[in-house]
């Protein structure tokens, strides 16, 4: 056993090793953007990457090649690296387009990081889109590193020289801090010729005693009402004819938030053409409201979404203190205006 041992470690098999690694590349792909559709490409009847010895996998702790096809933003590094930490020795990674080298047209994102600050890359393979010829010449280069143990690039590329440019300092203005004090809802009134509108205003009025009512464009009326009325508002739209909420939107306006249903009907003909914005203001340290969802079953979902980016509470809603949209480990409340962006990395060495 000791002979046999040494023999393993001897370094006489490291060729056929080699020669296996060479010929049984297994890529796991991690598609981000349209250089997906060139690798599909790749190892389509087309072009017929297996006969590279290149034959697509989908585990990752069974492969030894990542291909990275786009951007990799932060949240996506994290997958990068734990899928390449799963992966047996020898393994290799290949970045395929602009996104990948130098972000491409995301290259001013700010969430956006490059393949190579979280995973060793053997080969890159620049273009926008690269060509699926680019990449069956990357699985070659690969092949030869493994070979040889050297890398080298598939192409010269000659060194142009770029024209002298005077370079002049340019003082970038500091952002502005204020705060507004306007309502971001713009309920500015308009005179439309709209006879329908001004009687059914005037019902609003009536039926629900609202702060205001306002006809901001043809078929668009906006209704502010106090908070606590919330239901009993959507109780009497209801009435009216009103029967299904389109969206429910939540506008952070520094010193609260304010809290707004679109309301529309599939049902009465006069009605179909309108919509009404009823909107109600909630303190920030207080962002409560009853919930609508037992009167207009709809509002339940979108509901659930401004709970989770904005954090507003609505009572009686039973999903309340749960995640809907956002993954377990996200932060909470990303659309508030003093939400503060991660400024760390996802991964370190």
């Amino acid at each position: 056993m000791d002979e046999f041992v040494r023999f393993l470690h001897s370094g006489i098999l490291a060729p056929i090793k080699k020669w296996g690694t060479r010929w049984s590349l297994w890529p796991v792909h991690l598609v981000t953007a349209c250089c997906g559709a060139e690798l599909a490409h790749a190892f389509a009847c087309g072009y017929d990457g297996e006969r590279l010895g290149a034959l697509n996998y989908g585990i990752a702790r069974q492969t030894n090649l990542i291909i990275v096809e786009g951007a990799i933003t932060r949240k996506m590094a994290r997958i990068l690296r734990m899928t390449w930490e799963q992966m047996p020795d020898p393994k290799f990674v290949i970045v395929m387009g602009a996104c990948g080298l130098k972000g491409g047209v995301f290259w001013n994102g700010y969430n956006l990081v490059r393949p190579s600050e979280i995973v060793p890359v053997d080969f890159f393979i620049p273009g926008c889109p690269p060509t699926p010829e680019a990449l069956l010449r990357a699985i070659r280069q690969l092949q030869e590193k493994i070979r040889t143990g050297v890398a080298r690039n598939s192409a010269e590329f000659k060194e142009v020289e770029l024209p002298k440019v005077e370079k002049k300092k340019v003082k970038i203005p500091k952002p502005i801090k204020f705060k507004s004090k306007a309502s971001i809802v713009v309920n500015v009134p308009r005179r439309v010729d709209w006879d329908f509108g001004e009687r059914l205003c005037e019902d609003l009025k009536r039926s629900m005693n609202p702060k205001s009512v306002t006809i901001t464009g043809k078929n668009r009326i906006a209704v502010r009402i106090d908070r606590k009325d919330l239901v009993m508002c959507a109780k009497v739209l209801k009435s009216m004819g009103f029967d299904h909420v389109k969206s429910v939107n939540v506008i952070d306006v520094m010193d609260g938030f304010i809290v707004e249903y679109l309301f529309s009907s599939y049902s009465v003909r006069e009605l179909m053409p309108v919509l009404v914005n009823l909107f109600t203001e909630v303190p920030r340290d207080d962002p409560r409201v009853e919930s609508i969802c037992d009167v207009f079953p709809s509002a339940d979902y979108l509901e659930r979404e401004m709970h989770d980016l904005f954090g507003v509470i609505f009572e009686g809603n039973p999903w309340m203190g749960r995640r809907f949209l956002l993954a377990p480990d996200s932060p909470e409340n990303p659309l508030r205006k003093d939400f503060v962006i991660e400024e760390e990395v996802y991964i370190g060495d």
